[in-house]
């Protein structure tokens, strides 16, 4: 079995509602931008990236893909993303709900969307504007191995947007064991979930 992912951005005010298709066009152009940027010297590589699912906790997963994502953004000029607590609690329970509940998508079969879950995890608390990118990956074996899990996202020209954004600032990776589409040692569901906030 493969992978599959999805992604969904939004930027929003407070008491305004966010508005998707602008921050998408926003996202691809940025994207566009930073790919063009010189690459850095090489760095070590980042830790447990190549191993397996069966052979990974999903706290060292999350670790392998917020080191790769940011060894990625360096390679194109672009500051690195911090690890942030409340995006980390929005990702990671969208992660396990998705694995636990054999769906794949942005919004919940309860209808939490990715603002309103970033919402409740209090990441938007006392912001003024915001802005939100999530992507959604699951891969099983080979195809779940952090390294492999960032390719594919990379495969995909509005993935490729969320994670060279420059205007992101924060970083939450949500790392669930078992997939939307059946459960296994052998397969990971990831979250990974940007923002940045003006407060």
């Amino acid at each position: 079995m493969g992978c599959s992912f999805d992604r969904a951005a939004g930027i929003g005010r407070a008491g305004g509602r966010p508005r998707r298709v602008l921050a998408c066009v926003l996202l691809l152009a940025a994207a566009a931008g930073a790919s063009s940027s010189p690459a850095t010297a090489a760095e070590p590589p980042c830790a447990r990236a190549s191993a397996a699912p069966a052979h990974l906790s999903t706290g060292a997963a999350g670790h392998a893909l917020q080191c790769l994502v940011n060894q990625l953004r360096r390679t194109h000029g672009l500051r690195p993303v911090r690890a942030e607590r409340h995006l980390h609690r929005a990702a990671r329970n969208h992660a396990r709900d998705m694995a636990a509940r054999d769906f794949f998508a942005h919004v919940s079969p309860g209808g939490a969307t990715m603002q309103s879950r970033v919402r409740h995890a209090g990441y938007l608390h006392g912001a003024r504007e915001w802005w939100l990118g999530e992507a959604l990956v699951w891969g099983r074996n080979d195809t779940g191995r952090p390294s492999a899990i960032l390719r594919t996202l990379l495969s995909s020209p509005p993935h490729r947007a969320i994670l060279l954004d420059p205007g992101f600032r924060d970083l939450g990776v949500g790392v669930a064991r078992g997939a939307p589409r059946g459960a296994g040692s052998g397969a990971l569901t990831v979250t990974l979930d940007f923002g940045r906030t003006r407060r």
